[in-house]
């Protein structure tokens, strides 16, 4: 449901890029057809406002992007949840464990050494 919002909003600021951009070349058309020549000025700044207004309109499109996309993750989980599975219960990751349980888990075993080769076997082939 709040998705559909996040839709709504992605669409009003393309209504509003959109809107700038038809108002910036009008500016421009505007500037260019008062002056009597070509200046320079003018095109720099209104193409200089539309790469900013695309900047701007990339970056909160962006953001309503990793938004909805965050939210369906957050659903996900919620329904993963209440989904009934159980899962083991969290470590304590950033406690230490008291000196007991340490000594009291069983160390690991040593990797057993290669057995060595058979007197009387060659390789297959020799260099």
């Amino acid at each position: 449901m709040k998705a559909d919002a996040m839709v709504w909003v992605q669409r009003i600021v393309g209504a509003v890029f959109v809107t700038g951009v038809v108002a910036l070349i009008g500016a421009i058309v505007t500037q260019v057809g008062q002056a009597e020549g070509l200046p320079p000025l003018p095109i720099f700044v209104g193409i200089l406002g539309v790469v900013v207004l695309i900047l701007l309109a990339g970056g909160c499109l962006a953001l309503i992007s990793l938004a909805i996309s965050a939210r369906r993750g957050a659903d996900a989980l919620r329904r993963m949840a209440g989904s009934g599975a159980a899962a083991p219960a969290p470590a304590r990751v950033f406690s230490q464990a008291p000196l007991r349980e340490v000594v009291a888990e069983p160390q690991p075993e040593p990797v057993p050494v290669r057995p060595t080769r058979p007197v009387g076997r060659t390789l297959v082939a020799e260099r």
